[in-house]
């Protein structure tokens, strides 16, 4: 029996939503968002990185709800059966957003490990039916490169159907380039992400989702993590260890991409859904074709069609938008 192994990088690509809750197991929705930033309002002091979320910055209760508001709008608005998320402090921001009225009702479970960010600022999984988690299977992958503070690690998990097939899912948030302009880094993270895949084993289905900080192209991607551009060069690999990238499909299109960089003004694909050979080599699990999109409606774009991000402006004037990226998803079925 084939066993799902899901890594969460992130990626997007714009399609409407509508019809996304299936049910049942024979087709289940995959995604990453990051989410920008979802601090409480508490002020925790052994994370720094929390000073700028706290009331005396306009950080209040109210306003905290208000962007647990704006999320959930999003996540129910695409229940996916498994979401991976970047940019959470802690696990009682999980716990809030999950228990919104418009998310609860969906039966959501989180796994969740501090990571040592300087930031403070962690990955997470969160999953419904008919997902199971499998004990024991929780994992956090330090990244850690020499003469440096680590960075988020990768989180890994396994997942189980009700026929007893499996998912391990990792969730990643690779450095950023503000710190890691040549992009080293970054590389570490995917060789890092790439172990883990390989530990899983070569033939297991695998799905890579995540905040790479990097394009589809880019070294950490496509040399360090190993992630193709073409689906026949992984399904005939002999060694069957590459992994296939539908993210590309998002590149040079007109206003599409998971975020719109602003320091270089251009649309990137840094939020990235990736999948290995077995959700491609026509049994069992599949990828489905044409799948993978960002979620990205115009109510979450702002006048010049970027992310409409909640943060604040000028002054004391605040955008209470939903995050700098867009939402992330894919499907898979089973194989009849």
């Amino acid at each position: 029996m084939k066993r799902f192994c899901v890594c969460v990088l992130a990626v997007f690509g714009l399609w409407s939503c509508a019809g996304l809750d299936r049910g049942g197991s024979d087709h289940v929705v995959i995604a990453f968002w990051n989410v920008e930033n979802l601090f409480d309002a508490d002020d925790d002091v052994a994370n720094p990185g929390d000073d700028e979320y706290l009331p005396s910055n306009g950080w209040t209760v109210e306003r905290y709800h208000t962007k647990l508001d704006r999320l959930a709008e999003v996540i129910d608005a695409v229940r996916p059966n498994a979401l991976g998320l970047a940019e959470v402090e802690n696990r009682r921001v999980l716990d809030d957003l999950f228990a919104h009225p418009k998310l609860a009702p969906l039966g959501y479970s989180v796994v969740h490990l501090d990571s040592r960010d300087k930031r403070g600022i962690d990955v997470a999984l969160a999953f419904r039916e008919p997902f199971a988690l499998v004990p024991g299977s929780v994992h956090l992958h330090e990244v850690v490169k020499k003469a440096e503070p680590p960075t988020r690690g990768v989180l890994e998990a396994r997942l189980v159907l009700p026929d007893g097939e499996t998912l391990t899912v990792l969730v990643n948030h690779w450095p950023s380039r503000g710190g890691d302009r040549d992009g080293a880094f970054r590389r570490i993270a995917g060789t890092v992400a790439r172990g883990v895949v390989d530990s899983v084993g070569h033939d297991t289905n695998v799905v890579v989702m995540g905040d790479l900080n990097d394009d589809p192209f880019d070294g950490s991607v496509r040399e360090a993590l190993g992630a193709l551009r073409s689906r026949n060069a992984v399904v005939h690999r002999k060694d069957h260890r590459g992994l296939f990238n539908p993210s590309w499909s998002l590149l040079g299109r007109v206003d599409e991409g998971s975020l719109y960089y602003n320091r270089d003004w251009v649309w990137n694909v840094f939020d990235q859904i990736i999948v290995s050979r077995g959700l491609v080599d026509g049994d069992g699990m599949q990828f489905v074709d044409g799948s993978f999109a960002a979620y990205g409606p115009d109510r979450l774009r702002d006048e010049y069609r970027r992310p409409l991000r909640f943060r604040r402006g000028r002054g004391e004037e605040w955008s209470e938008g939903y995050s700098d990226h867009f939402l992330v998803f894919a499907e898979l079925t089973r194989g009849r």
